[in-house]
């Protein structure tokens, strides 16, 4: 499974969508799919303890919670440093 794989199935399962982890495009806007800030408070938390990674508070900007795919970057930078 991929990270980007890992995520929808995270994103759903943590934040109780009522989606399948297919239906979310790696590219569209979290916030499409109902996802508000206190929604991707949790994402962070169940993210640093799936990939066991540490998010700092400069990690954290809208640019890197926007989707799918700046989800996954931002895992695949914590994880290669």
């Amino acid at each position: 499974m991929t990270v980007e794989e890992s995520l929808k199935q995270l994103i759903v399962e943590r934040l109780f969508l009522e989606i399948k982890p297919a239906e979310i495009e790696t590219e569209t806007p979290l916030s499409e799919y109902g996802i508000d800030s206190f929604l991707l408070l949790e994402l962070i938390v169940a993210m640093e303890e799936i990939f066991e990674v540490k998010f700092e508070q400069t990690d954290i900007t809208s640019d890197t919670l926007r989707s799918v795919a700046s989800l996954a970057a931002l895992i695949g930078a914590k994880k290669g440093s």
